[in-house]
């Protein structure tokens, strides 16, 4: 990934205002003189689910491959991934689109802890979609299990790792919120991550705030630009919430008959759309709430949203109304064009902690790059850079003590 994201290349689609300020160039060429190969294990596990009961799931353990001649102390990442609609395109089946970012931390001297989620990997049944809970029950109840498998693991081949206790946590869009979910359930004390201390947490390009957009509904009808998604969180919280979060008051019969189905783990994002498109006998551009949505539930969201169980089971997990604990530092990071996830999910937590949480340490970085995309390339390689210079100094901190 380092080879590949040369200032100049990544510098035509990726803007480079906010790395170039952050000294990117010169950490990189810095960097790439002390990278390790690095080795790759997959890790089967026991997971909680906010339903109740636990599932098995997977997930995948990166890291840089040891010195024989020295212990190599090792800090972790949890790294909480984007959404993904193919059960098998995860890290643990060496797929998935941010493999890059997540092997650049391994070789850099990161033991990574990557997360597969319900419904992908091993994980049996649907995705819960951006259920913040579940995906941090996914991700430290995996690094649990991470830690029991590093640490019989730690002298095989006569090769040595201990952990140096520090722990960050990074995430974009779906796993942007992961990270949020992941860092609440440490505070909350819910689940417990002994002998790590948490330094950091990039949560970047989150939707905290899965209601945000029924403030703008308007008259209607309203253009939905990925209705691929919104059938997807349907599903999810279904899931979760049976009772509060049934098919047959959210869609239309249309939509549980014909686009459901269509979520069988197999294919890709752009498909569902496009393959929703024509089953409304719409343009991709043209689907509309009124194409998805039962007019009940429309009417409720315009009128009364409270009065939808739905709608209150989301607003309740809302996490752009919410303090992070003090002495964290929390790193939101987001594009104002960003064209998937609303600006404001991010914007409204960094002004509503402003207000009601002044002591908590969350600052909010405007990614420069056009579109959810780009900006998510410009947000990993801004948080790889900031992590490793904090760990540097934490490093050295160490070695004075």
């Amino acid at each position: 990934m380092l080879a590949a994201a040369s200032p100049w290349l990544i510098g035509t689609r990726v803007r480079m205002d906010v790395l170039k300020k952050e000294g990117y160039a010169a950490w990189r060429a810095s960097r790439m003189r002390a990278l390790s190969d690095i080795r790759v294990t997959r890790i089967a596990f026991s997971a909680r689910l906010p339903e109740g009961g636990s599932e098995r799931q997977s997930g995948t353990v990166f890291l840089p491959i040891a010195r024989r001649e020295k212990r190599q102390e090792l800090s972790w990442v949890i790294f909480e991934k984007g959404t993904e609609l193919r059960r098998e395109f995860t890290p643990s089946r060496n797929k998935g689109s941010e493999m890059p970012f997540i092997t650049a931390l391994a070789a850099l001297g990161y033991a990574v802890w990557v997360p597969d989620y319900t419904g992908m990997g091993d994980g049996p049944g649907a995705h819960e979609y951006c259920m913040a809970e579940s995906l941090a029950d996914s991700a430290l109840d995996g690094l649990t299990a991470a830690r029991q498998w590093l640490e019989a693991a730690a002298t095989e081949g006569g090769r040595a790792y201990s952990e140096s206790g520090r722990l960050a946590v990074m995430g974009y869009s779906e796993g942007g919120l992961a990270a949020m979910g992941t860092l609440r359930a440490i505070a909350d004390e819910r689940i417990q991550a002994p002998g790590l201390s948490l330094e950091a947490v990039y949560a970047m390009g989150a939707p905290l705030n899965l209601t945000i957009l029924d403030s703008d509904l308007g008259e209607g009808p309203f253009l939905l630009n990925h209705p691929e998604y919104q059938v997807y969180l349907g599903i999810g919280w279904a899931r979760v919430y049976p009772e509060d979060s049934r098919l047959d008051d959210i869609f239309l019969a249309r939509t549980i008959d014909r686009i459901v189905p269509l979520y069988d783990g197999i294919r890709r994002d752009v498909e569902i759309k496009r393959l929703i498109a024509t089953i409304v006998g719409k343009t991709t551009a043209s689907v509309s709430d009124k194409d998805i949505f039962s007019p009940e539930y429309l009417a409720a969201l315009r009128g009364n949203p409270a009065s939808s169980a739905y709608y209150r089971v989301q607003a309740a997990a809302r996490l752009d109304n919410w303090a992070p604990p003090m002495g964290i530092p929390v790193i939101l990071a987001a594009t104002p064009s960003d064209d998937i996830v609303p600006f404001a999910n991010s914007e409204n937590e960094y002004e509503w902690a402003q207000e009601h949480a002044p002591q908590a340490d969350l600052s909010l970085v405007r990614l420069a790059s056009k579109g959810h995309i780009y900006a998510g390339i410009e947000a990993y390689l801004y948080a790889i850079v900031d992590l490793d210079r904090r760990e540097a100094k934490l490093k050295a901190e160490s070695r004075v003590e």
